[in-house]
């Protein structure tokens, strides 16, 4: 789309200034009538957000330059080809559910759209699912050992995505879902595709069939340069070439580096969270 286009688009668009005002309050209201605390930082947080919604948009249709300006910003016009394609908020004595699930677009390949945004949708509604399975379980568990149901705090649920990096040939994002309430617990979902050929690329690919030796041993050197807190939280004999398949999580940051993740528990313990590397790539594999 061309700068005149969308100046075009944006001194078209209608600001719904009274509805998103009435919802707003009403968001207001309704975080009042409620006793619990957590409900009232998160409905006071989503009256915020819609504000700066409305400031936003106020700001697209009376500055087409602004509106330029943002489409000249690689990260948000080239490279955006990862969207927020549904988002959602609700919350019972149970739980809190936050959710925010990316789609791709404009990759040139409808297929490679069809198939990973299909992925996507399916995967984050079972991880949802999944967790407010747990969730009812454990306000279950909690009324029937005699608790307070005013005093039960709920599982806090946030369904989320970051952009890794884009660029003309790779796509590296990251779903994660993060779910906490007595303890911690954390999914995510790596993906790095190849935008030439539609397909994923694998450790293999880009690191090439002796790809498992090459992390292990920068891994085991970059280990020795962590700081003593971190050190003393790892587990030597956990760390083994075995760690390292195919189906290793990993992302592609801005400059095309493998950037690869060790999750919480799997080679530390817990205070030391989750553990990543860059890995040397001679072949650039953000380009490729």
């Amino acid at each position: 789309m061309n700068h005149e286009k969308l100046k075009q688009l944006y001194e078209q668009t209608v600001v719904p200034k009274e509805e998103l005002a009435m919802l707003v309050d009403k968001t207001i209201e309704t975080s009042r009538k409620r006793s619990k605390k957590p409900v009232r930082i998160l409905s006071c947080t989503a009256a915020v957000v819609a504000a700066a919604c409305i400031s936003f948009v106020i700001t697209l249709n009376v500055s087409p330059a602004f509106a330029k300006t943002l489409y000249d910003i690689p990260v948000l016009g080239d490279v955006c080809r990862v969207f927020t394609f549904r988002e959602y908020h609700f919350e019972d004595d149970m739980k809190i559910v936050n959710v925010r699930v990316p789609k791709i677009e404009n990759t040139g390949n409808t297929e490679l759209e069809r198939r990973v945004n299909a992925e996507i949708s399916k995967r984050m509604d079972l991880s949802v699912k999944e967790s407010e399975q747990r969730a009812k379980e454990n306000y279950d568990a909690y009324i029937a050992t005699g608790g307070n149901p005013d005093e039960y705090y709920p599982t806090d649920i946030n369904v989320d995505y970051q952009i890794k990096s884009c660029n003309e040939n790779t796509l590296s994002f990251v779903l994660e879902k993060y779910e906490s309430q007595a303890s911690f617990y954390s999914e995510r979902f790596f993906y790095n595709l190849n935008l030439k050929t539609g397909e994923a690329f694998t450790l293999k690919d880009l690191l090439g069939p002796d790809y498992q030796q090459t992390i292990y041993q920068q891994v085991s050197e970059q280990m020795k340069q962590l700081d003593d807190n971190t050190k003393q939280l790892l587990f030597p004999d956990m760390f083994t070439p075995d760690l390292i398949t195919e189906d290793r999580g990993f992302y592609l940051d801005e400059n095309g580096n493998i950037v690869v993740v060790f999750e919480k528990y799997e080679i530390a313990a817990g205070a030391a969270g989750a553990l990543e590397f860059p890995i040397t790539n001679d072949g650039n594999a953000g380009n490729q």
